[in-house]
C-alpha cells in the first residue's frame, strides 16, 4: 500500500492513495491554513469509523441481521502539549434495521475492535478506545 501526499498551498494538501482516490487536508487558519479540508488528525478518526464500519456491517450481513442504516459518532481527546496525540477514542454506534439482535449487534462491535479493524488494533496500543452501542427500530 502506498500514498502520495502533495503540498497544494499555504497549508493544504493533496493526499492521493494508490487506489486512485484522493482527498485535500489543510490546517487551521491559526497555522495558515484556508479551511480548504479536513485536519490530519481528522483524518484518522474518520479511517478508524469507516475501518470499523466496514467490519462492523459485514459481520452482521454475515449474521442475516437487517441493518437499513449504521451511523458512528466519534468522540477523541487529544494531549494538551506537544506532540497532541489522541489519549481517548469513543465510538458511538448507532445500528438501525428491522427485528435486530442485541447479542448480534455487540458481537459484531467486538470483534471488529478485538480482531479485525487494523486501524483500531494499531492505535490501541496508544490510545483508550471504548464504544458503546444504540440499535433502533427502521
Amino acid at each position: 500500500m502506498k500514498a502520495r501526499i502533495k503540498w497544494i498551498e499555504g497549508m493544504a494538501w493533496m493526499a492521493e492513495a494508490d487506489s486512485g482516490h484522493a482527498f485535500v487536508m489543510d490546517g487551521a487558519p491559526d497555522i495558515g491554513g484556508r479551511n480548504l479540508g479536513v485536519r490530519p488528525m481528522e483524518a484518522v478518526l474518520m479511517g478508524l469509523g469507516g475501518c470499523t464500519g466496514i467490519d462492523v456491517k459485514l459481520i452482521l450481513q454475515k449474521s442475516k441481521q437487517a441493518v437499513s442504516d449504521c451511523q458512528i459518532e466519534i468522540s477523541a481527546e487529544r494531549a494538551d502539549s506537544e506532540p497532541k496525540v489522541f489519549t481517548h477514542i469513543h465510538l458511538h454506534f448507532i445500528v438501525i434495521g428491522t427485528d435486530l439482535s442485541d447479542k448480534h449487534v455487540k458481537r459484531a462491535i467486538d470483534l471488529s475492535a478485538e480482531k479485525y479493524c487494523s486501524v483500531s488494533k494499531m492505535l490501541e496500543h496508544s490510545v483508550n478506545i471504548t464504544h458503546d452501542y444504540d440499535i433502533r427500530e427502521a
